[in-house]
């Protein structure tokens, strides 16, 4: 920590610790976090690369779609639509709509990558079935995707 002019103390955490935050704020979230036998640029590589990751790793979504407007089209499995805000940085990404919030954050490990990821429901009453959705088993089984998919690259 340092100090800031006015005294106040300045807690600098690297965006996996963020992660842990955002989660932890997220009423019926899940949270997970993996050690991935990747370097950084490979993990983080095809995480950003939305349009093909999300679909990839989440069951209900067919197509994402990035803009340049920092917002995705996501479609559905039955052809449902939702608009997403995204914010997409090195190592960190979380992805909203009015009804879910998720994320990926990353950080080199060495030769491997420290990976976290993060989901809940935004909607009250439909929180009950949100473990079902984003619990942290779900969130586990999606770091194991992206496992799979960058240690065999």
């Amino acid at each position: 920590m340092t100090g800031t002019p006015a005294g106040w103390p300045v807690a600098d955490l690297d965006p996996v610790r963020r992660m842990r935050v955002l989660a932890s704020a997220l009423p019926g979230g899940g949270f997970a976090q993996a050690r991935i036998a990747a370097p950084f640029d490979r993990v983080w590589g095809y995480l950003a690369d939305l349009d093909r990751s999300v679909p990839e790793l989440i069951g209900f979504i067919r197509r994402f779609e990035l803009r340049a407007d920092g917002t995705a089209l996501a479609t559905g499995l039955v052809g449902n639509r939702g608009r997403f805000d995204v914010d997409l940085r090195d190592g960190w990404c979380v992805m909203q709509d009015r009804f879910v919030v998720g994320g990926f954050a990353a950080v080199s490990d060495g030769e491997a990558t420290l990976l976290a990821a993060c989901g809940a429901v935004r909607t009250r009453g439909v929180r009950r079935i949100a473990p079902l959705v984003f619990g942290d088993r779900t969130v586990r089984s999606t770091l194991a995707k992206v496992r799979h998919r960058v240690e065999l690259s």
